[in-house]
């Protein structure tokens, strides 16, 4: 459960930064942002609920996710500090917690994929109740998304 939560959290944090900042601060597109931008869709829309139900998947699927948002985040720490303006050490701290957050769910990603031990090792699984519930959530978020953005 702690997988699922971690998963959806960075997910969302990454996909709400990438589009915040094309939105708001007319930051252009890039295409680390695009694939970041996909990979943490599909890592809080698909792969969150998808380790509730199927371990192993889950994990390499979240693994291959946050590999492919890798790049994004460590070319942001050269851009970010080029920029002038009054936010950036905000900016800056923010693009630290998400990068902090990022390499916890890379290392548990990768503890649990290669791994040796039972993959049912962790915390406790909900009830099926409990799982179906927590699997709407990101089908939820991922809709909405969907039907507000025209286009990505």
């Amino acid at each position: 459960m702690t997988r699922y939560l971690l998963y959806f959290l960075t997910g969302v944090a990454v996909a709400t930064f990438i589009l915040f900042f094309r939105g708001y601060a007319g930051v252009g597109h890039s295409a680390y942002a695009d694939v970041a931008l996909r990979a943490a869709m599909v890592l809080f829309g698909v792969v969150s609920w998808l380790t509730l139900f199927r371990m192993r998947v889950g994990a390499l699927l979240a693994l291959g996710c946050l590999l492919a948002m890798v790049p994004w985040a460590v070319r942001l720490w050269g851009v970010i500090p080029e920029r002038e303006s009054d936010l950036t050490h905000y900016i800056l701290l923010a693009h630290a917690v998400l990068s902090g957050l990022l390499l916890l769910s890379l290392l548990v990603s990768a503890r649990y994929a290669f791994s040796r031990h039972s993959w049912r090792l962790g915390t406790a699984t909900p009830g099926l109740l409990v799982k179906i519930l927590l699997s709407l959530i990101p089908l939820a978020v991922a809709a909405a998304w969907f039907a507000v953005m025209p286009k990505l």
